[in-house]
């Protein structure tokens, strides 16, 4: 039998646009999007947090990294989630909303992805959302890449398995940025899954609106798009929790 985890998310950090900016139809009325993140107990594999959440070391890297930030209109939290003691850290892809407290954390075990991490460092030290500065200094020693994890599907979505009993699976979810990948979860409750910004918001699926402001920094807009039409197949499957959805985080099963 599949075992199961509990998990909650919660708001650690928060960026701002108007509706009309981040999806055809969102209006001009100004949308304040929670920058999310998870907190994961499994029964044998303990506490792990999902994505960091935004940190005040942002402020710290360099001009272009403060100058998103104010065009972002993101309320920097100070210091750290608040959380139990930790057995690891899952970073769902490299983009500085969600590993920006990365150094202060220096995790113990970091499971993430190889692609997404070779991918960061390409080109100059600030790159598409990233800066080098926001990665610890020995961490790649305290890390396990999710591709070398064993594979395993549940129902019509396959992934790789992270704790190798079922209940957690690393879902590949392509185009927003190289090597992004979401968690499948078993809860007491049913299947939940924290899809990160392959959506910036529910009301693309579950609306079918356009996106737009996530859409124009994508990596790849083709492969976002069939990731979002392949998430829209699942709305009835399980709940689905993009990182920067006001909503699908409070009404979570």
């Amino acid at each position: 039998m599949t075992p199961t985890v509990k998990l909650r998310f919660f708001p650690w950090g928060e960026c701002a646009a108007p509706g009309l900016f981040l999806m055809r139809g969102g209006g001009w009325r100004t949308i304040r999007q929670p920058v999310l993140v998870g907190l994961l107990e499994h029964p044998r594999a303990g506490c792990w947090l999902l994505d960091t959440g935004l940190h005040p070391h942002l402020q710290e890297v360099d001009w272009s990294i403060r100058l998103f930030a104010r065009f972002a209109r993101m309320r920097i939290p100070e210091g750290l989630p608040p959380t139990p003691r930790l057995d690891g850290v899952f970073l769902s892809h490299f983009h500085l909303d969600h590993g920006a407290g990365l150094k202060a954390l220096r995790p113990e075990l970091l499971l993430t992805s190889r692609e997404g991490y070779e991918s960061s460092r390409l080109g100059s030290t600030s790159h598409i959302g990233w800066n080098q500065a926001l990665w610890p200094e020995g961490q790649l020693e305290r890390t396990r890449w999710l591709e070398n994890l064993p594979r395993r599907s549940q129902g019509p979505v396959t992934g790789f398995d992270l704790f190798e009993d079922g209940s957690v699976l690393a879902v590949p979810l392509p185009g927003h940025c190289h090597g992004q990948y979401g968690l499948l979860c078993q809860t007491e409750a049913g299947r939940v899954f924290f899809v990160a910004d392959a959506v910036g918001h529910s009301y693309v699926l579950t609306r079918g609106l356009e996106q737009r402001l996530p859409s124009w920094i994508a990596a790849d807009r083709r492969a976002e798009k069939r990731t979002q039409n392949w998430l829209r197949n699942l709305i009835h499957w399980c709940w689905m929790v993009p990182s920067h959805c006001p909503h699908s985080y409070l009404a979570l099963p």
